[in-house]
């Protein structure tokens, strides 16, 4: 396999990068300002659409004014978007309700030139994804908004006749557009968050390394307040690692940590910090009401320990739970610290059980409780 072959490879397996952009904006206090102006750009094409159809009086190849429909949805969701809570799923919804709309207005167009001017909003998308997401949700994004291209440059659903070099010239001026643009701003950002990547970024997984997880934590302790919030501190460990590099190869031992990565990121909460700290082990840290423990420990082990995938792997996990509140930030640090510590001695518990298995240790007011046996299960 050549170099550029891997490279593709390595760019494709990139995790979504959502949450770490997210994270980057915040923490540099951008995170408001630019969902601002991201609602305020949504808000303005809905009052664009609006404005075309009142302005040029536009023809459809539908009867019913669709365009006007969508436009009032698009500014109801550019108005809305700076004030609802944003999560990668949600940020995901926003990318399809974007390439729909834009699909639904050009294509309800009549008007060829305007079904070819429509077809420029779906770059903005693109863009939105370069930043946001990864590239093979741009893939995805491009090879529908590809085909729409097309059939609106074909004409598919009007009356109006176009010829041969009509049609190559719409899709040869439109495909570049909204292809070269989000391609290249991708790959710029790549190469820009090099430096990030090699501070507080494992570069294989695209998660969090040791620097990364020590600030992200620092974090979440300041937030952690009350009695009804709980702080878990989660230790996985790939059950038999060395085996799959000296089997199949590191490549193939490379592909299960980045599985083992995406399932990691598929369990945990959006706004938990994900680390890798070593060759095959993991941490995650998160904070949650009370409630809602028990549900999250209950999908541990069916997600981490999926029969799915070749070739099979499973992981020994320790879980070490803080229910309550520290008096002061140095009482919490050392706390963290003691968490840490036993979530490691449980992985190693399950470990030594033989793998495949969870274990979990419940601290209230600083006492340990007895570690909980789970054969695949987490118990709290």
């Amino acid at each position: 396999m050549s170099g550029t072959d891997k490279a593709v490879q390595r760019w494709l397996a990139v995790p979504d990068q959502f949450d770490r952009f997210t994270r980057f904006l915040r923490d540099n206090g951008i995170l408001m300002p630019t969902r601002i102006g991201i609602g305020v750009l949504v808000f303005i094409l809905g009052v664009t659409i609006l404005l075309k159809r009142l302005g040029t009086h536009s023809v459809q190849a539908i009867g019913f004014p669709l365009d006007v429909v969508v436009a009032v949805l698009v500014m109801i969701g550019g108005t809305a978007l700076p004030f609802t809570a944003t999560t990668r799923e949600r940020s995901y919804l926003f990318v399809i309700a974007g390439d729909f709309a834009v699909a639904v207005i050009v294509l309800a167009e009549a008007n060829p030139d305007q079904r070819l001017l429509g077809c420029l909003v779906f770059g903005l998308v693109g863009s939105y994804i370069a930043f946001f997401h990864n590239l093979r949700a741009q893939l995805w994004h491009l090879l529908f908004s590809g085909a729409v291209i097309v059939v609106a440059s074909i004409g598919v659903f009007t009356d109006v006749p176009s010829g041969l070099s009509d049609v190559l010239g719409r899709i040869a001026f439109a495909i570049p557009v909204i292809t070269v643009i989000p391609v290249v701003t991708q790959i710029a950002l790549a190469l820009l968050s090099n430096d990030a990547q090699s501070s507080e970024l494992d570069p294989l997984t695209d998660l969090l390394n040791r620097r990364g997880l020590s600030r992200r934590t620092s974090e979440l302790l300041q937030a952690k307040s009350g009695l009804d919030q709980s702080l878990l501190v989660v230790v996985i460990d790939i059950d038999n690692f060395k085996h799959f590099n000296d089997t199949y190869g590191h490549d193939v031992g490379d592909r299960v940590i980045l599985r083992t990565a995406y399932r990691l990121h598929d369990w945990a909460r959006s706004d938990a910090a994900i680390a890798r700290v070593g060759g095959d082990e993991f941490v995650v840290v998160q904070m949650m009401p009370l409630p809602y423990v028990g549900d999250l420990l209950a999908r541990i082990a069916p997600i981490m320990n999926s029969p799915t995938g070749e070739p099979l792997s499973t992981t020994s996990i320790g879980i070490a739970i803080h229910n309550g509140a520290w008096p002061d930030v140095q009482a919490a640090e050392s706390g963290l610290r003691d968490l840490h510590r036993l979530a490691d001695s449980a992985m190693y518990e399950s470990k030594r059980m033989g793998g495949n298995r969870v274990h979990s240790i419940v601290l209230t007011d600083q006492q340990p409780q007895q570690p909980q046996r789970s054969d695949g299960r987490s118990v709290l």
